[in-house]
């Protein structure tokens, strides 16, 4: 550490000293070039702030009548006053101050950033191999990057008393390995391997490490520590059992069935093939236990492996012993329809059945896809939300109707005058009231009228109407997350529909049935909740509402009018949103009187009957979701 401060110390010291030597050199150039740049000697009295740098050196040479360039990559703002100032020292200062390079090319003086040099690269430090052994434990650690084999094999022997020989040219191959608590057998194989080299042990105990050759070592032949080596089917395999009872596995396209073979008679394990094993493998596993490196076989693969008093019984999925069955329990969710949301890569070959009653699914198959998808019905086994929807329906319908006139006629006269006067005028007079008003006026004119026949009538009308009706209606509804939540209120009405059947074809008859039937006009409201994890919640709403109009007879069903929307909002936990808008207007108008005189103003309510109509609905429904866990 104290050597890489020194040699930094010492580069900065020479690149201040190299700034140095740069600045006297540029300052020695002008003051050589002032003899054929006389602008050089001039006197600069400028005041600048904020001017771009190139444009300050154009400025400065047109002043001067210097040819000065500014290279392109050059960038910085000048803020100064310049009193009496030399044009060679503003140039020196610009140098200094912003990092240039100045370079004389015949009459034309250049600016360019200055590109400082590189640093030496550090001369490389040698350190010895790292190699620690325990005498006590038989434990070695190796800490090699690059090192020269040649250098590690001298300090394994030195360290642990055993030789290690190289084979001729290995010198000085570097080779790089981190191991920890490993015997002296497993780190030269380990080392070996991941170096491209074999290792050997000789009857007296030396370690050889050659290059590999190109043929594989036969299979059955013992290596290091109990090692096994071996190919088939021009494949390449490499087994070992560690101090701990795990292996080590090292194969290159070798058959299933022999690594699994090897693997049992190195740690005497039981065993059972129920069909022939097929298929080749390649794998770099170490510390490895014997049920892994099975899993890690038979995965993908249409066989599988299973324990039985001690024996491990491998083949088919589907073969009796091999199968398991058990029942996969839920806490949170219902287990109905679940089922179905398992992928059917992970069905197959499995069954499955769900069982209500304890709330689980009964599955049956391999145990290593049992296993699969137990993990993901525990993840599916979540609790869900239960979202509760308050919904406040405001309903205001108002009304104003106003009708009046004089009606006139001959018929069936009242028995006797009558009707009401207030709150509106709604009157009849009969032929007997109208004959005493006329002689109550005969005497005060020239004519007298006479008296109008029995039968004769008046009506009189001057009636306005006004109402207005509030519905308010409040109910709450709750669902879980995802799943809809419906309300419908509304009413029903008949209509009678009568059907005429022709029985018979000689002497036919006429069969007649009357059916009333049913028609609804409700307010249905729709809404599907979706929370988020931020506790937001979604809501998909969708509103219909209809209602009655008038029926065109009365044995007709009566007409509807409909007003509906839907939406897609996004609200946080109890917030209440406002949907409104659904408003509905009506405006009429109709009367009858005699022709031309039912138009004029005044006289139209005289001669004729005039009634208009103005309604207004709007329905406004407020929505205020809450979260239930």
């Amino acid at each position: 550490m104290r050597t890489w401060l020194l040699l930094l110390a010492l580069w900065g010291l020479a690149c201040t000293g190299a700034a140095q030597d740069r600045y006297q050199r540029i300052a020695e150039m002008l003051e050589a070039a002032e003899v054929d740049h006389p602008g050089l000697e001039g006197a600069v009295e400028m005041s600048v702030s904020g001017t771009d740098l190139g444009e300050f050196v154009r400025a400065l040479g047109l002043s001067h009548g210097l040819n000065l360039s500014v290279d392109p990559a050059v960038k910085g703002e000048v803020v100064n006053a310049f009193q009496n100032a030399r044009v060679s020292d503003v140039l020196l200062y610009l140098c200094k101050q912003y990092d240039l390079e100045l370079e004389l090319i015949g009459s034309i003086i250049a600016l360019r950033p200055h590109v400082a040099e590189a640093p030496p690269p550090p001369a490389p430090t040698w350190r010895p191999p790292v190699v620690v052994f325990a005498a006590d434990s038989g434990w070695i650690d190796l800490d090699l990057k690059g090192d020269s084999l040649g250098a590690v094999a001298r300090a394994i022997t030195l360290a642990t008393g055993t030789n290690v020989v190289l084979a001729p040219g290995l010198d000085d191959r570097p080779v790089r390995a981190f191991l920890r608590r490993t015997s002296l057998a497993g780190a030269l194989d380990k080392l070996a391997f991941a170096n491209g080299l074999l290792v050997e042990r000789g009857s007296d105990g030396t370690f050889l490490l050659r290059a590999q050759a190109a043929e594989p070592t036969k299979a059955g032949e013992r290596g290091s520590r109990g090692a096994q080596t071996g190919g088939g089917s021009g494949g390449e395999l490499e087994l070992g059992v560690l101090p701990d009872g795990l292996l080590s596995v090292h194969a290159r396209q070798a058959p299933i069935a022999q690594v699994i073979e090897q693997a049992s008679a190195m740690l005497d394990k039981d065993y059972f093939f129920y069909d022939g094993v097929e298929g080749t493998a390649t794998l770099h596993m170490d510390r490895v236990s014997y049920e892994d490196l099975l899993t890690g076989l038979l995965r993908g693969t249409a066989l599988t492996h299973h324990v039985n008093e001690g024996v491990h019984l491998v083949g088919r999925r589907d073969l009796e012993g091999l199968r398991r069955t058990e029942l996969v329990r839920l806490l949170n969710r219902p287990v109905k329809d679940l089922s179905n949301t398992i992928p059917e890569a992970m069905r197959k070959d499995v069954t499955l059945h769900e069982f209500v009653e304890l709330n689980g699914i009964i599955v049956s198959g391999d145990a290593h896809r049992i296993d699969e998808i137990k993990g993901l019905l525990r993840g599916l086994d979540q609790a869900v939300p239960v979202v509760m929807i308050e919904v406040m329906i405001v309903d205001v319908n108002r009304s104003r109707t106003v009708s009046g006139g004089i009606q006139m006629g001959v018929g069936e006269p009242p028995e006797q005058s009558g009707g009401t006067l207030l709150p509106g005028i709604d009157y009849t007079l009969n032929a007997g009231t109208i004959n005493n008003l006329i002689q109550s006026f005969n005497g005060f004119g020239l004519f007298n009228l006479g008296n109008v026949t029995p039968s004769f009538y008046v009506g009189i009308r001057a009636l306005e109407a006004d109402g207005v009706l509030r519905m308010r209606s409040t109910p709450q509804l709750s669902t879980l997350n995802g799943h809809e939540a419906t309300l419908s209120i509304g009413e029903t009405e008949f209509y009678l529909e009568v059907r005429n059947d022709l029985i018979g074809t000689q002497n036919p008859t006429v069969s007649t049935s009357q059916i009333y039937k049913p028609i609804n006009a409700d307010l249905s409201l729709r809404i599907l909740p979706m929370v988020s994890s931020d506790d937001l919640v979604t809501l998909e709403i969708e509103v219909n509402q209809s209602n009655f109009t008038q029926r065109i007879a009365a044995t007709a069903p009566p007409g509807s009018v409909e007003r509906k929307f839907s939406s897609i909002v996004r609200v946080r936990d109890r917030d209440m949103i406002v949907l409104g808008g659904l408003e509905e207007k009506e405006n009429s108008r109709s009367g009858n009187g005699l022709p031309l005189l039912s138009r004029i103003p005044v006289l139209k309510w005289i001669f004729g009957n005039r009634s208009s109509k103005r309604g207004r609905s709007k329905l406004t429904i407020f929505i205020r979701p809450t979260i239930i866990l």
